[in-house]
């Protein structure tokens, strides 16, 4: 005896017949490609630079102690108290620029006894330590960057004074600000 399904029973299933009973489901797969690069520059690095961009203390031109009737030549070099550390790429153009001081007049550079205008004393700033090479006020100085210097580069600052005898005594300062550029 054959049983006849009802036909409310059809679409029943039917419907389990196309929906997947027995049927692997449907997958797509797409790939594609994409560039992936990095450029690297020559450069320097101001170990220690803040956000601000300030790198703070350089180091000090330190004349000496003389005394009120000296007329001496006294030189001063800022390499020996650096406290910076710069790292540059060998070649790279690295050029050093300084301002006049918080004391320059008639385009020279000047230390000051406190804020005793008639209290100063001339001196040259220089890019080596026979002061032949000023480096003037706004002026700047190229640095060569060699394989030898790169990982830790000295700024070539020397200064020197001729003391004009008969100075009032006191301490008498000046400070540069120095922008580095490569």
């Amino acid at each position: 005896m054959t049983r006849a399904l009802k036909p409310a029973m059809r679409p029943i299933l039917v419907t389990l017949v196309v929906c997947g009973i027995g049927i692997p489901a449907a997958k797509a797969e797409t790939s594609a490609q994409f560039e992936v690069s990095a450029t690297i520059v020559a450069g320097c690095l101001v170990d220690g630079l803040g956000g601000s961009g300030s790198a703070g203390t350089i180091g000090t031109l330190d004349f000496g102690t003389d005394s009120t009737f000296s007329t001496a030549t006294h030189t001063a070099t800022t390499t020996a108290s650096q406290v910076i550390r710069l790292r540059c790429t060998p070649g790279v153009n690295l050029t050093i620029g300084v301002d006049g001081g918080s004391h320059a007049a008639t385009g020279t550079r000047h230390l000051q006894r406190g804020g005793d205008t008639a209290a100063r004393i001339t001196y040259a700033l220089c890019r080596d330590a026979a002061c032949n090479q000023p480096i003037a006020i706004g002026g700047s100085a190229a640095m060569l960057i060699t394989g030898t210097n790169s990982e830790d580069v000295r700024l070539p600052l020397f200064a020197s004074l001729n003391l004009p005898g008969g100075l009032p005594p006191g301490i008498y300062t000046d400070t540069l600000m120095v922008t580095l550029t490569w």
